[in-house]
């Protein structure tokens, strides 16, 4: 098998949701949470947050991707600001530097990585019951994604 990091930034995320069942999918994100490259994976988002989703975006300019990668987008730009205030707390408490944290919610686990140079890695789970699994796969991604950005 082809180490995925040969095919670039894409070719991870891809890998990562292809590693995870049912990914929503994959992000990775730049300091202030812009999308650099994403990656879908086969599973869905619940069905309300692509209704929420689908409020974000004014009628009469509708969306010029797929509903469910725009969603993504948003998913990848939330925990920038948590990123930074905890890794602020970290410092100050002497923790040493964040590497991770996972967001649980009703449906959907958003586990979120820290690569080098302030960017981050977030995958988008649907069922609890993988976290684990998908944990390990994103700790892989992770260390497959920074010789890229260094």
């Amino acid at each position: 098998m082809q180490d995925p990091s040969a095919q670039g930034l894409e070719g991870v995320l891809q890998a990562l949701c292809l590693e995870v069942p049912d990914a929503i999918g994959a992000v990775l994100c730049d300091f202030e949470g812009e999308t650099v490259v994403m990656a879908l994976g086969a599973g869905d988002p619940p069905p309300e947050a692509l209704a929420r989703a689908q409020e974000h975006v004014p009628r009469a300019l509708g969306l010029e991707m797929p509903l469910k990668a725009f969603l993504m987008r948003l998913a990848g730009a939330e925990p920038c600001a948590l990123l930074r205030l905890f890794q602020g707390r970290c410092e100050i408490g002497h923790a040493g530097a964040l590497r991770g944290l996972t967001m649980r919610y009703a449906e959907v686990d958003l586990l979120v990585e820290r690569l080098p140079e302030d960017f981050y890695v977030v995958l988008a789970v649907r069922r609890p019951e993988v976290t684990a699994q998908a944990l390990r796969a994103v700790r892989r991604a992770a260390v497959l994604v920074t010789p890229h950005l260094l």
